[in-house]
């Protein structure tokens, strides 16, 4: 059964914020921010969010349980990481931590990533199917006629094996589109692109025209953003 897989995206200057910094330099300060990203991890796919069930939130012994967290800690760091609104806890005792929800990176365990897979796999032998299919090119060659008529023929196939090649898409991983952002500092959400594109069968516009270059598609997107901004 397909699933889908979550992970936690920290800048690497995560360690130098001035709330991190902060809880670092308390007692148990090491313990208490290791509690934090165990708590930002259980919440990934939830977005943010931490409860036991519809029914029952968690205690902190609950939460001692299942971060392997020493009781007196979990309570203490809770109590820090509300007073400094790291956390926050809703009157039906659901702990919230907004920063989660724009930390999150999730991608899809299926044929999708096997898929991307196999094309990486099957480009390890393109330089040897290339040589192969020259030296079979060169020999059909040398046996067909030197008419005109079948020069233009063989042209033409030619030129039709191009533009199908040309036309060939493979749509992107998440891990792809993040890394294209980050190379760029563009600020896009990359699940939202992969979420928008996925959808829509990565057709561009209103057209249901099939997208060649998702990277073009990711820069079309900074522009419009940029526009958006500036007209607001």
């Amino acid at each position: 059964m397909n699933g889908r897989f979550y992970w936690l995206k920290l800048k690497k200057d995560f360690f130098k914020r001035h709330d991190i910094l902060y809880l670092h330099s308390l007692e148990n300060g090491n313990e208490a921010v290791l509690f934090y990203l165990k708590l930002m991890l259980e919440s990934v796919d939830h977005e943010g969010e931490l409860r036991f069930n519809e029914n029952l939130p968690y205690t902190p012994e609950m939460l001692a349980s299942i971060t392997d967290t020493d009781i007196a800690i979990v309570r203490s760091s809770l109590e820090q990481l509300e007073s400094l609104k790291m956390v926050r806890i809703t009157d039906d005792g659901t702990i919230v931590i907004d920063k989660v929800k724009t930390m999150i990176g999730s991608a899809v365990d299926n044929d999708n990533a096997n898929r991307q897979r196999r094309y990486r796999e099957s480009q390890k032998d393109a330089p040897l199917r290339k040589v192969t299919h020259s030296v079979t090119k060169n020999n059909e060659s040398k046996s067909k006629s030197k008419s005109k008529s079948k020069r233009q023929s063989k042209s033409k196939r030619q030129s039709i094996d191009f533009f199908s090649k040309k036309n060939t898409f493979v749509e992107p991983t998440i891990e792809e589109i993040y890394e294209y952002c980050e190379s760029r500092h563009n600020g896009i959400n990359p699940q939202n692109f992969y979420d928008y594109y996925s959808a829509k069968g990565w057709t561009l516009g209103n057209s249901n025209k099939q997208m060649s270059d998702w990277k073009a598609a990711i820069r079309a997107w900074e522009t419009n953003q940029k526009r958006f901004n500036e007209g607001d």
